[in-house]
């Protein structure tokens, strides 16, 4: 297997963008999200993610559906599951579908001065 690359999509606004909560790094469209739950999100496509193909990684669900751990290519951070196969597929919950955790995605960090601080102004005095 050859070294992974990181997908960068400049020209789409960050706001359009789901990113890896440790990282930063871009892996999904807010466009391409299917269904939505308390604790997670259901997307069509992903990127910049890792899915181990080793059995190790698989796990049979209650309802059957065997998911595989879906990972940040950047960090290795655990995303979430792709759905590998299913008993019985629903509208949302299908073959080939990636459901992330809401836990481990969040706004855009990778720019230098996002979590700098902005000094207070003290100069005193009273608000007239």
């Amino acid at each position: 297997m050859g070294r992974p690359f990181i997908l960068h999509y400049d020209e789409i606004p960050d706001d359009d963008c789901i990113n890896c909560c440790i990282c930063g790094t871009r892996v999904g469209f807010i466009g391409d999200l299917h269904a939505t739950s308390i604790l997670s999100w259901v997307f069509h496509n992903v990127f910049n993610v890792e899915v181990p193909e080793d059995k190790r990684y698989h796990q049979v669900e209650e309802d059957g559906r065997i998911v595989a751990d879906t990972y940040c290519i950047k960090c290795g951070n655990l995303l979430g599951w792709k759905v590998i196969a299913i008993v019985k597929p629903s509208m949302f919950i299908r073959e080939g579908v990636f459901i992330i955790r809401l836990s481990q995605i969040g706004p855009n960090n990778e720019d230098e001065g996002a979590n700098e601080q902005v000094p207070n102004d003290e100069q005193g005095g009273t608000n007239e």
